[in-house]
């Protein structure tokens, strides 16, 4: 690589893609050893923006399939506290019927001999 060239890298570093795109429209690098070099490195800084975008795009679907994975866990876990409260419900419910029977036949003076 020559001194122009590495010189050439060096001051497109320092431009966006829109100015290197104005630059090639306008003829600034009118060498035919230079407009080549400038359009391979311009689509190279495309092709960096859009795998910068396709990383964050996966980084996106991998956070909102964990947060999805964790909302499953939880609501698991919340199915299971549901039937357990209901299984605790149905004995207390029982139990309440049962004192209530009690308690009607100890007001009607009925005994039960065993």
């Amino acid at each position: 690589m020559t001194l122009s060239s590495r010189q050439l890298l060096i001051d497109l570093e320092a431009l966006t893609e829109d100015q290197i795109e104005v630059g090639l429209e306008a003829g600034v690098w009118s060498d035919p050893a230079a407009r080549p070099v400038v359009q391979r490195f311009l689509e190279h800084m495309k092709l960096r923006r859009l795998e910068a975008a396709s990383a964050e795009q996966v980084e996106a679907t991998r956070s909102a399939r964990e947060a999805a994975q964790k909302a499953v866990d939880e609501a698991v876990n919340a199915k299971l506290r549901a039937s357990a409260a209901l299984i605790v419900a149905g004995g207390a419910m029982l139990a309440a019927m049962a004192s209530a029977f009690i308690a009607f036949m100890a007001l009607r003076n009925w005994t039960i001999s065993w």
